[in-house]
């Protein structure tokens, strides 16, 4: 198997991941959590809650249906849609194990359930690992991929449904894992 090459990208965004493990495991963030937390308005309007299902499953299948719809018109699937859809596999189902690991109450109380606990927010996740392939795929979509994954954050902490820290993990844990498994899969970091 050949070695993972680190380049600095995917050092700074490992540091991110396991700062903010660090400062949720601990409570750290808690006081900047409820800070941020207090100065958000609730925007909790048909508009927001349409916005923020961008980031659900009902939006990840299909991209990931599109992903490899691209790849079958060139013959092959590459390791950028392989990695990505390993990625989205595995990035939710460690999401699932991190949300009853911390067991991190909502901002608002949201049932009972998997949907009972904040960090790190599904949602986001979803948002950043689209960004993440997208961002690699079409270079000069970047930004706007990017974009809609802050976006897709933003109406996750309008809604009060998810603490600062829960978005700011997803964010970088999302391409943190797409960059390691495109690189174990034969691609190089970019």
């Amino acid at each position: 198997m050949e070695r993972v090459k680190f380049d600095a990208k995917f050092t700074a965004l490992t540091a991110g991941v396991l700062i903010v493990l660090v400062l949720q495991a601990t409570g750290l963030l808690h006081g900047i959590n409820e800070w941020v937390n207090l100065k958000l308005p609730l925007v909790d309007t048909p508009l927001m809650n349409f916005l923020t299902a961008f980031g659900g499953d009902l939006f990840l299948i299909p991209v990931i249906g599109l992903s490899f719809y691209f790849d079958w018109r060139s013959g092959k699937v590459s390791p950028k849609t392989l990695a990505f859809v390993l990625s989205a596999i595995m990035g939710l189902a460690a999401v699932g194990a991190l949300k009853f690991l911390f067991a991190e109450p909502r901002p608002i109380p949201y049932g009972s359930g998997i949907g009972a606990y904040a960090f790190p927010s599904g949602h986001t996740f979803r948002a950043a690992i689209i960004a993440s392939y997208a961002a690699d795929r079409w270079k000069k979509l970047a930004p706007l991929a990017w974009i809609y994954a802050v976006g897709i954050a933003l109406t996750r902490l309008f809604l009060h449904v998810h603490w600062l820290g829960d978005v700011l993990f997803s964010l970088l844990f999302a391409p943190w894992l797409y960059l390691l498994l495109k690189s174990l899969l034969g691609g190089k970091f970019q």
